[in-house]
Formats: C-alpha cells, structure tokens, sequence
C-alpha cells in the first residue's frame, strides 16, 4: 500500500503538472487519498488540465513570482512533480522579477544537465518553505525491487550487454548526462541525448547487427535526486522496444519509475521482452 506518512490530508497539495501518464496517476491517487490538489500547468511543456472543481494556474515556466504566490494563496505547503516538463531555451522564457532572481541564484546549474538544474529549482522551492514529495511515496509499483518481472527470462548474451550498459551509464553519469543507452553484442548503438528514451531506440534500429537482440538499459545518476524527473519506462517504451527487436529492458531498482505497471507487464509478455530490474 502506498505511504501517507509525510502527506498532511488536512492541507492542499501542489501538483506540478508535466506530460505523460505519470500526472494522471498522481492525480488520481490523490484523489484517492482525500487530498485537495492544486494544480500548476506549463503552456506548451506540460499537461493540459482543466477541472472545474481545482484550483489550476496556466502559466509559463519564467512566471516563478506568479507559481510561489498562486500556491501560498492556496495554503499548498507541499509539492509533488508529476511528469517530464520540456525544458524551453531561455530566449522563450519570460522571465517576471523573481524568476530573474532564482536566474541569479541558479547560476551556472542553469547550463547544467537536467539532474543539476532541478536540483538547484527544489533547493530554492526548499528555501520558499515548500516540501517536495516523490510520487514513489504514495504510488503502488512506480518503482520496482530487483529481479525479474516478466516471465520472459534474459540470455547470457542479454545480460552481458546489461553490464555493458551499466558501465557506460556509470561513466556518463558524474556529466549528467544520459539516463539509457542501447546494447548489443556488447556494442553502444546509442545513448539516451536530449531527444528521450522513445527516440534512442527508434534511431538505434537501423544500427542492429540481428534481427533480434538488444538490450534498452536505463538506470538512474549517480547521486540523482529521487524528488524529481527519475528516470522513467511505460507502454510506449515496450511498443518501441518491441518495435526495434530488442530482447528486453534494464532499469534500476527503486530509482527507475514504471507508469502503469501491469500494462508494462502484460505487453513485456505478450512481445516476449523481459523487464529486468537491477
């Protein structure tokens, strides 16, 4: 069952609205648990929300004065990051005064990786006397134990490209840099760049050396704050491994998130590609 501990049913909560299928989860569970949501969503690099009953705010990602004021006006005291959020260049962001503040206060984690920038964005969210909650708190099977959880089973040769793309991950991950790469016969065919993990597989398919064959491994940073933008795998993963004739998939145990786990499962099985945790 999901956790409630550090979730106070009697305050609103703040939803940070991204795309996928990971703000639907959350909201749901949510809604489950008795909680009063308010949601924020992003114009062109979110979710679209609209429920009659919410409070949302539509805005842009340089409105930060606006972000902190609609949420205290709401009496929200803890957050919850729910789905990707595009990062804009910064010649679209309209910045108001306190976002050019939290720019300075940023600094240079603003030409980092990923990882380093919301980082920096939770400290100063920190800092405004926010909690931020992980979504794995509260929801069932976002992210998994080790082992096996399909009932197909990986080679010798699948788990030797697992290590392989261990290796090179680990490496890459002191950069910030890349959360999955491709392996083959030990070979890299791709690592995971700013066009996600959909798009490393998709162009990995003209690289194999076999029809079949091939191991997606993606595995959480070194040191990577679990609060925020975990690494992630869903359906549309498995359709495009499927799609590239890979053999299977390799995510971290307990870092890795897993939207909509028994669909996951089910397509794993039903293409014959294992999910193995590691």
């Amino acid at each position: 069952m999901p956790a409630k501990s550090r979730l106070e049913t009697s305050q609103p909560i703040g939803i940070i609205a991204g795309s996928g299928a990971l703000f639907s989860m959350v909201w749901n569970q949510v809604l489950a648990l008795g909680l009063q949501p308010v949601v924020i969503t992003f114009k062109g690099a979110g979710h679209p929300f609209h429920d009659d009953h919410t409070p949302c705010l539509h805005t842009t990602l340089g409105k930060i004065g606006e972000i902190l004021n609609f949420l205290k006006s709401h009496g929200v005291k803890q957050l919850i990051f729910a789905g990707r959020i595009a990062r804009p260049t910064f010649s679209s962001l309209s910045f108001d005064t306190v976002g050019l503040r939290w720019m300075q206060k940023l600094g240079v984690k603003t030409f980092g990786g990923d990882d380093t920038l919301l980082k920096g964005i939770t400290e100063l969210l920190t800092q405004e006397g926010f909690e931020i909650i992980s979504p794995r708190e509260f929801l069932p099977n976002l992210v998994l134990k080790p082992g096996i959880h399909t009932q197909v089973m990986p080679s010798e040769d699948d788990l030797r490209d697992i290590a392989r793309g261990q290796t090179v991950l680990s490496c890459l991950s002191g950069a910030d840099v890349g959360q999955a790469c491709v392996v083959e016969e030990g070979l890299i065919l791709g690592v995971e760049a700013i066009e996600g993990t959909q798009k490393l597989i998709e162009r990995c398919g003209p690289l194999k050396r076999k029809p079949k064959g091939g191991v997606l491994v993606k595995i959480a940073k070194r040191n990577q704050s679990t609060l925020v933008d975990l690494p992630t795998i869903g359906a549309e993963t498995v359709e495009e491994v499927r799609r590239c004739s890979l053999s299977g998939i390799a995510i971290s145990a307990h870092t890795t998130q897993v939207l909509e786990f028994n669909r996951v499962i089910d397509l794993c099985n039903q293409y014959g590609v294992f999910l193995k945790v590691i």
